[in-house]
């Protein structure tokens, strides 16, 4: 009888999984549906300052209550769906077009060449370069959802390289997000957040600059001493014994450079680089970039001599492989959706920041970030929670007399770190889903780094009110 309870027990253990990632997203939004009636309605003023709604920080007060009824819960995905669909159908276009390019076998020939020049023993090398690339493409045209199309290809080249699926989201998602938080001229958070704040456009480049550095060496640090370490001994992988048959998987092979796949690599490198131009000189959008991206696929598709049917099935077949991901972005904007119907956002940013009145200058900054990190989980839009918080923590800092620009940072720090541990971040479950790592494992793995991340933040907002970074 022992024997079987025993055996019951750990037949038990095994069953208990942690949910699907869809299965957490409509758990949050059914609990953000919830809480629509506990949480008070309550609604800040919204003035027009410089073409855009932004708080009034004096003007919040309370309002009828607007519980969301249960079926109006379940509407709100798909009015979530709607609301993302422009970041979906790019996700879904771009996911195809890097298809084409890595179809054509350019990117793979480059890799392994590449791996061959500077040895296998050295690959970590490769990973630190692919991390540089995606860091930049967060910092400076400030493109956090570009990561989500290469989930696919960049997973591919980690197992190739002998490490594993945590590798192959990392090398993307954490150096674009470490990018991102830093942005030295990021137009989302800084640019946004200096426009609200009156303060010269990307002012305080210096200081973030020294940021995106320190950042970037903190995290390639850590990926590549587990990868390091996973490669050693695969079986101390946190996702050791996960069957990888549905990810794309890029063989290593005796593959020759060709002249051909060094032209579809210039053109790739192309189409990025006009699209980061574009993106910050003509003030591009995402239809732009989707557009750009087309045209380059297409373009590589004839240099690889595809012809015309080859080229629009490669482009369905990337589309099908990020549509899981693409999904999840939908799924994740539907909990602002309930947010937003339920009147209760602004309360529960009055709630977290009214406290911070008073404080000392360097422990105010802190707090503010430690408020930004909890408004992220509800507000995961950068621009979006810049509109919403700094109207109100930019008086707050005039006040005890902290420089805006700390108040900026702050704000930075907060919106972008905990994009990496938050399953209500699009970006975070797209890769997850794709990669079909769960949510318990990935933070079994992000937390130390972002425990190291936040502490780093600190040190660095300490550093800012002793230099009294500025101007203002």
């Amino acid at each position: 009888m022992m024997n079987n309870s025993v055996s019951v027990k750990k037949k038990e253990k095994k069953k208990m999984k942690f949910p699907h990632a869809f299965v957490l997203l409509f758990s949050i939004i059914a609990i953000v549906g919830i809480l629509t009636y506990i949480i008070p309605a309550g609604a800040f003023d919204r003035i027009d300052v410089n073409g855009r709604q932004v708080v009034d920080a004096t003007s919040f007060h309370y309002i009828d209550p607007t519980p969301v009824g249960v079926f109006d819960i379940f509407m709100a995905i798909p009015q979530g769906i709607q609301a993302a669909s422009a970041l979906i159908i790019m996700i879904l276009l771009i996911g195809g077009a890097i298809r084409v390019f890595d179809g054509t076998g350019a990117i793979k020939a480059a890799i392994f060449r590449l791996t061959k020049i500077i040895g296998e023993e050295r690959s970590h090398w490769v990973l630190a370069a692919i991390m540089l690339f995606f860091g930049c493409l967060g910092a400076f045209p400030g493109m956090l959802e570009a990561a989500i199309p290469f989930a696919p290809l960049c997973i591919g080249i980690a197992l190739a390289l002998g490490y594993d699926a945590l590798v192959g989201i990392s090398i993307a998602l954490i150096a674009i997000v470490m990018g991102w938080t830093a942005g030295p001229s990021n137009p989302w958070n800084v640019g946004i957040g200096q426009s609200i704040s009156e303060l010269p456009m990307f002012s305080g480049l210096g200081f973030r600059l020294f940021i995106f550095v320190i950042l970037m060496a903190v995290s390639i640090g850590y990926v590549l001493r587990y990868a390091s370490k996973i490669r050693k001994d695969p079986s101390a992988s946190v996702v050791y014994g996960m069957n990888t048959d549905h990810l794309v998987n890029i063989e290593q092979e005796d593959m020759e450079f060709t002249s051909r796949h060094k032209l579809i690599l210039i053109t790739l490198a192309t189409t990025i680089g006009f699209i980061v131009y574009g993106t910050i000189q003509w003030k591009w959008g995402i239809p732009h970039m989707s557009a750009t991206y087309i045209i380059g696929a297409i373009i590589a598709g004839i240099i690889a001599g595809y012809d015309s049917g080859k080229i629009a099935d490669e482009l369905l077949e990337g589309g099908k492989a990020i549509f899981i991901g693409a999904m999840a972005v939908g799924l994740a904007r539907a909990i602002q959706v309930v947010m937003e119907q339920g009147n209760i956002a602004d309360t529960i940013v009055y709630g977290i920041s009214y406290p911070l009145k008073g404080l000392p200058a360097y422990i105010t900054s802190v707090a503010m970030f430690m408020v930004q990190t909890i408004i992220n989980f509800f507000i995961p839009s950068g621009s979006g929670q810049a509109m919403v918080t700094l109207p109100i923590m930019i008086p707050a800092a005039d006040i005890i007399g902290l420089n805006r620009q700390i108040a900026i940072l702050a704000y930075q720090f907060g919106d972008g770190l905990s994009n990496l541990c938050y399953p209500t971040v699009g970006g975070l479950v797209a890769f997850l889903m794709y990669s079909k790592v769960s949510f318990n494992k990935w933070l079994k793995f992000i937390m130390p780094f972002m425990v190291l991340a936040w502490g780093v933040a600190i040190i660095l907002l300490m550093i800012a009110v002793m230099m009294n970074y500025g101007p203002f």
